[in-house]
């Protein structure tokens, strides 16, 4: 997908290729740098982690710092390479004990139009969690020259590097990889989909949940899951639920906040569901779905709590260990020098801690500008009985507009802005999802009066009981709505069917499927 920007990126996903590579600028996407971490399998001592760094530089086209082999020396706490094109490579480790507790390395590249892609990785040994350690992993494009174009880096090549060679560890119920996670149609199965609906599945990656539209369907194909999961490695966990029915159970084990109908989750560890895509306005191809779904959970990512250190973070210990260990062997000229270090490292934070807040700042900018119409009308209007609710009830006034348009004399302009209005607004999924609910909920008359009741509860209304009935009167911020009555005891099919059909009518919905 061409987007109008394309940096060159070495650190990109595909690091074996040429540098040019053309990524995604569009709703999603607020941060001048990318940043994670996750899990690793516990490793024996620091040459495994150089081996790693060491195999990711050679296995690029565009590095050369690695190019004289005899010239290179990567032993010692600290290691610091530079090519005559000034790129460079440092290493820096932190042991306390006598073992090592962590160890980093921070790789600057620069390019031909005056920037610099900078690439950190601290891994860090002291996890709480027995035979892991934790990586962090950040990557950003610096401007060295002021008229310099800054772009959005991608996931490095140095995580897909990681996890090709089993290095993934585990993020709580999930594995750390680049492959989705195919749930199968059992009570297993549920409980973790349940678990990462809620935010209890992870600690330290995202989940995007995709929700199916049948057995094995999807809004995605399968390969563009598989991609998803792909760029996402490292980044956030894909969980992909086997079929609709699926969803029903789910639905009933959350209490209605799961994704379903072929909608895309982005749940937060901790916190749950905090974002939903599905094809519409703001996505409206399956393409479009895909780069708005790995933005978010790489913004999301980037913006989480950290656990690990960073580069910055490893510096600091490292220099503070090193002042407090040689503070009687070092010459009043080392200890400035030492210093002086230790003072560029905190500049280099304040930057960075700098840059976080702009970053957010910058997001929440750009979603408040970015705010639609219908999310403008939901603060005024109060709360949906079922996601897209209010597009679904414009979408029905806008197609009866132009159904009366001859009748009424509309002129051409606006039908031609309506027509398209309409075409941009699909029926929302969640509302056959309601009216399937609601044939479910009145089939059976032993049971109807639970599963009604049971049903309306997560769309708008709260039970206020009397002797014979059940009576549903609306929750606050649901204005509009009427109370409902439910029977104890249904008489018979027809007046199952009856109560559907009023209900149906209460809701408002009735009309809107047509």
């Amino acid at each position: 997908m061409t987007t109008g920007c394309s940096p060159i990126s070495p650190a990109s996903s595909d690091g074996k290729s040429s540098l040019d590579h053309r990524i995604g600028c569009r709703d999603g996407t607020y941060m001048s740098s990318l940043a994670t971490e996750f899990p690793v399998r516990s490793i024996r001592d620091r040459a495994q982690f150089v081996a790693q760094v060491v195999s990711w530089l050679k296995g690029t086209s565009y590095s050369t710092i690695l190019d004289r082999p005899h010239e290179t020396d990567l032993h010692g706490d600290t290691a610091h390479l530079r090519s005559k094109s000034g790129e460079e490579l440092r290493f820096r480790e932190f042991c306390e004990g006598g073992s090592l507790t962590a160890i980093g390395c921070r790789h600057d590249f620069p390019d031909n139009e005056g920037r610099v892609w900078r690439t950190e990785a601290v891994l860090r040994r002291d996890t709480p969690v027995s035979g892991q350690d934790l990586i962090r992993v950040r990557t950003q494009c610096l401007a060295k020259h002021h008229d310099a174009r800054v772009s959005f880096p991608r996931k490095p090549y140095l995580i897909k590097a990681l996890l090709n060679d089993n290095w993934g560890g585990t993020d709580g119920d999930l594995s750390v990889s680049d492959v989705p996670v195919w749930l199968a149609d059992t009570v297993e199965a549920l409980n973790a989909a349940h678990a990462a609906t809620i935010g209890a599945a992870t600690k330290h990656l995202p989940v995007v949940y995709v929700s199916a539209v049948g057995t094995s369907k999807w809004v995605l194909d399968a390969k563009q899951i598989e991609k998803l999961a792909f760029d996402l490695g490292g980044i956030a966990h894909v969980v992909v639920e086997p079929n609709s029915a699926f969803s029903f159970r789910l639905r009933d084990l959350t209490g209605g906040v799961n994704a379903y109908g072929g909608t895309i989750a982005v749940s937060a560890p901790g916190r749950g569901i905090i974002r939903q895509a599905r094809l519409g306005f703001r996505a409206p191809d399956p393409e479009e779905l895909l780069v708005f779904v790995r933005n978010t959970a790489t913004n999301l990512r980037t913006q989480m709590p950290t656990e690990g250190w960073d580069w910055t973070e490893l510096q600091e210990q490292a220099l503070r260990l090193q002042r407090e260990r040689d503070r009687n062997k070092l010459s009043v000229a080392d200890m400035d020098a030492l210093y002086k270090e230790e003072v560029v490292n905190l500049k280099e934070k304040i930057v960075q801690l700098e840059e976080q807040i702009s970053s957010r700042t910058e997001q929440e900018s750009a979603e408040e500008e970015d705010q639609s119409l219908l999310g403008i009308l939901g603060k005024k209007l109060g709360s949906e009985i079922y996601r897209g609710e209010f597009a679904d009830r414009l979408r029905m006034a806008v197609l009866d507009c132009l159904s009366r348009a001859e009748q009424t004399g509309l002129d051409d302009r606006s039908k031609f802005v309506l027509g398209v209005i309409a075409d941009g607004l699909p029926l929302s999924p969640e509302l056959g999802e309601l009216l399937d609910d609601l044939k479910r909920a009145t089939k059976d008359p032993k049971k109807v009066a639970s599963e009604l009741t049971s049903l309306l509860a997560r769309h708008g209304y709260r039970e206020k009981s009397d002797n014979r009935h059940i009576r549903l009167e609306p929750k606050s911020g649901y204005d509009g709505l009427d109370n409902i009555t439910v029977p104890k005891t249904p008489s018979d099919s027809r007046g199952l069917i009856n109560l559907r059909k009023q209900v149906e009518r209460t809701l408002g919905i009735a009309r809107l499927s047509e």
